[in-house]
């Protein structure tokens, strides 16, 4: 999942982020790289400072059937008017997620040889 909105950049965790998720300060319950109830876990970047520089991370937490955000941003990131923007960002891929009371995989189909 990837969103670009007018200041932000909203792209998966890779593993190479470990090093700048650390430097930033990420809280292991918003650590999109840590096994927690963490769904979907997002790094937040402003392509104006740079894409090495975490603003925040993001993901999805399933609570009562529902998908519901989970944003954490930076203390230099703080009210600057960006959580509003995140948070419309993530309610975007929300309303295109599958329920997360679904299935977890695809059902493998099963082949058969011609």
């Amino acid at each position: 999942m990837f969103i670009r909105s007018d200041n932000l950049f909203l792209r998966p965790a890779w593993p190479e982020d470990r090093d700048n998720l650390d430097r930033a300060g990420v809280p292991a319950t918003n650590d999109p790289l840590r096994p927690n109830d963490l769904a979907h876990g997002l790094i937040v970047t402003m392509p104006s400072i740079g894409q090495d520089r975490i603003a925040g991370t993001a993901g999805f937490v399933a609570r009562g059937g529902r998908w519901q955000p989970r944003i954490w941003l930076a203390p230099a990131f703080r009210h600057l008017g960006l959580f509003d923007e995140v948070e419309e960002a993530m309610f975007t891929l929300m309303a295109q997620m599958p329920d997360p009371s679904g299935p977890r995989h695809i059902p493998a189909m099963e082949l058969q040889a011609a």
